[in-house]
This record gives structure tokens, sequence and C-alpha cells, in this order.
């Protein structure tokens, strides 16, 4: 979530650094226990186990969402959702948070499940015009693609920087949240190609070919059948 709310414009995120137009929070669901606003949490990625090394600790703020506005509250039960302040430095789209770091996380393959996943049809080639502008646009795909979860950025062998949205309103709104907000400098210029849409083609059945391929496929069989029935000798007398 984008936040431009008077009253959170003023927060510090934990590497220090601040934001005075807007800030991003994490939506989650508490399903065990509470969660508390000011205490640190352990962030486990998707595919932590048991084996894999401490993970992070982040002191966390907690909001309700009521309409458009963002209420702090100090805690909140299990079965609430709410929105979470601090992660941001976090590169991750989905994350656990657990007061346990042996804790087992999950996946949204577990929370969507029997759910069919979207996936983003049009792809458009994204760079930046000036050669100095390129780490600024790899940061603000990277705040995107955390930010909105239907977008998947993807680079190529050849440096190429892949963005893919669900349409083409999904696509003219990403471009211009990445320049406006996402990137330091409003300024920046970008060049991108024209929307690339991947065609899948498949074979089905006209009506009339239904019927005649029926028709076809009993004669067949019964002329199958007459082949295979043996004729009995005849006898001389």
């Amino acid at each position: 979530a984008l936040v431009s709310s008077p009253s959170i414009a003023n927060a510090t995120t934990n590497n220090g650094h601040q934001n005075d137009e807007s800030l991003l929070l994490g939506l989650t669901r508490v399903l065990s226990g509470r969660l508390q606003t000011g205490q640190a949490y352990h962030v486990l990625g998707p595919k932590h186990t048991e084996n894999s090394p401490t993970p992070l600790k982040r002191a966390i703020r907690l909001y309700l969402l009521m309409g458009s506005s963002f209420v702090r509250v100090d805690e909140v039960p299990a079965g609430h959702l709410c929105a979470v302040f601090g992660l941001e430095d976090v590169q991750l789209k989905n994350l656990t948070l657990s007061d346990r770091p042996n804790a087992m996380p999950l996946s949204m393959s577990h929370m969507m499940h029997g759910t069919a996943r979207i996936r983003p049809l049009v792809k458009v080639n994204i760079e930046a015009k000036q050669s100095s502008d390129v780490e600024e646009l790899d940061r603000g795909l990277l705040k995107l693609s955390l930010a909105d979860a239907a977008v998947e950025v993807t680079a190529t062998a050849r440096g190429e920087r892949i963005l893919a949205c669900l349409g083409e309103l999904h696509l003219e709104q990403s471009l211009m949240d990445l320049k406006n907000v996402y990137c330091a400098r409003s300024d920046i210029e970008l060049r991108t190609s024209d929307p690339i849409v991947d065609f899948g083609e498949t074979t089905d059945w006209f009506p009339s070919e239904v019927s005649d391929y029926k028709s076809l496929f009993s004669q067949a069989t019964s002329s199958n059948n007459n082949a295979s029935t043996p004729q009995q000798p005849r006898q001389s007398t």
C-alpha cells in the first residue's frame, strides 16, 4: 500500500532513511497470537527452512485501515487485517512475521489453495535514456514489484529489464507510478518498447466437424469389425 497520510508522513525506516512524501506499508492478516507495535519480529521468507541462517528481526508499527485513513494501534489480535510499517527494506513480496526464528513460513500457494493465479499478459522492455539513471531505475522497479504483487520484473541475459502487467491500463498506471512515486526523481526519462503480448493457440472442433467425425469414426469402426470377423469355410457335398 502506498501511503501519503500526514499523520505518518514523518516516520523513519529501519535503515534510517526518511521519505516526506510517501511510504510503503505491508498488508497482513494475524493468524495466531497478536502483533504489537514496537515489538521486533523475525522476518521469514517463503524459502526459509530450519537449516537456514537466523532470519532478520525488524521492529514494526501497526495501522488499521479505515477507508482512506490509517489509524495507528498498539496491537492487533488474531483474525484481523492490518497494515505494517517497517519492512520496506526487506526485498520480499511475501513474508511471515514470527516471534520465533524456527517457525514455519507460509507461502502464497498455501494461502491461495484452489485459487487460480493471475499471470501478467502485457510486457514491455524498459530502460533509462541516460546511463546515469540506470541505478535509480533498478531501485524504482524493485519498489514497484514489492508494492504491486501483480507486477513482475525480470532481467534478461542481455541486460534488458522486462516489466509485465495484467493489461494495458495496469501497465499505464504502473509506468506512471514508477516515474512519479518509486523513482527518487520524477524527471527521470524512460524509454519503453511497444507492448508485447504472449500468443497461444489450441485446436477445437466446429459443430459440423464433430458430427462428421462421429460418422467417420462409426464407419471406420464398423469396417474394422467386418474385416476382423473370420468367415466360415464352405463345405462341398
